[in-house]
């Protein structure tokens, strides 16, 4: 005779291989989305050209859009939870691309307090005769990261690119950079000494940073006026008013 097998232990582990399935499926459906997710090409391009920037081995957005049908299967289901995931996986992966690390705003924040002083070098290195391709590498040696690999990234693809003026496009649609692009493009659709632009740029950026700093500092004494009034509005009260009023009771009283 054959051993009989309680009904909880087949309902567990049919329960089990189903969820197991459910599991499976999400997963299946978060490759899917991680394949169909497309790849900025700005991104590409960094990649080919070797353009700087520290390499992330993990994107946070396509890991986002990976998870999200995995989270709406677990939670809904597989029919239910499969379609929830799928519209929402490119919701999520716009939502976390627009969010911007800390660690990238003080990226960007310290490429641009040493960018005036890099162009002041190349600036130094264009009057004396040197191509933006050698004036790029060379102040590039001389500048701490995060700056110095980007000015590297951007000699290595003068080098290697047939139309300098592709070049200069992707670097004035940089953020940080879009200054400098704008100048070199500037200069080569002029004919005007490129040395003197690239100066101007810097001169500029100074002043600029400086007008932030200013607004920068009016914002925080304004901030910081709201704290301080709380603070003090109860000390003067307690102290100024409250012996004045308890005064009059006690005058009134007699």
């Amino acid at each position: 005779m054959r051993p009989r097998v309680p009904g909880h232990r087949l309902g567990g582990a049919h329960r089990g291989r189903h969820g197991a399935h459910v599991v499976t499926a999400a997963l299946l459906v978060a490759a899917a989305v991680w394949c169909l997710v497309p790849v900025p090409p700005t991104r590409r391009a960094r990649q080919v050209l070797g353009a700087g920037g520290p390499s992330r081995t993990v994107d946070l957005r396509l890991v986002a859009a990976a998870m999200a049908p995995l989270g709406a299967v677990l939670l809904l289901g597989v029919p239910i939870g499969l379609l929830v995931g799928a519209a929402l996986a490119p919701v999520v992966h716009r939502a976390v691309g627009r969010l911007e690390s800390a660690s990238a705003r003080a990226r960007a924040a310290a490429i641009e307090a040493a960018l005036p002083a890099a162009l002041d070098l190349m600036v130094a290195a264009l009057e004396v005769g040197r191509p933006p391709v050698s004036a790029f590498a060379l102040v590039a040696e001389a500048t701490a990261p995060p700056l110095g690999p980007e000015l590297g990234a951007i000699a290595g693809r003068l080098a290697i690119a047939a139309d300098s003026d592709s070049v200069w496009r992707s670097v004035a649609g940089d953020p940080v950079l879009a200054s400098v692009g704008r100048a070199f493009r500037r200069a080569e659709a002029s004919g005007m000494p490129v040395a003197g632009i690239v100066a101007t740029v810097a001169t500029e950026m100074r002043r600029e940073r400086a007008a932030r700093l200013r607004e920068h500092s009016r914002k925080v004494a304004v901030r910081t006026a709201a704290p301080l009034g709380a603070c003090f509005l109860p000390a003067f009260f307690l102290i100024g008013i409250v012996p004045t009023v308890l005064a009059s009771f006690q005058s009134f009283r007699w």
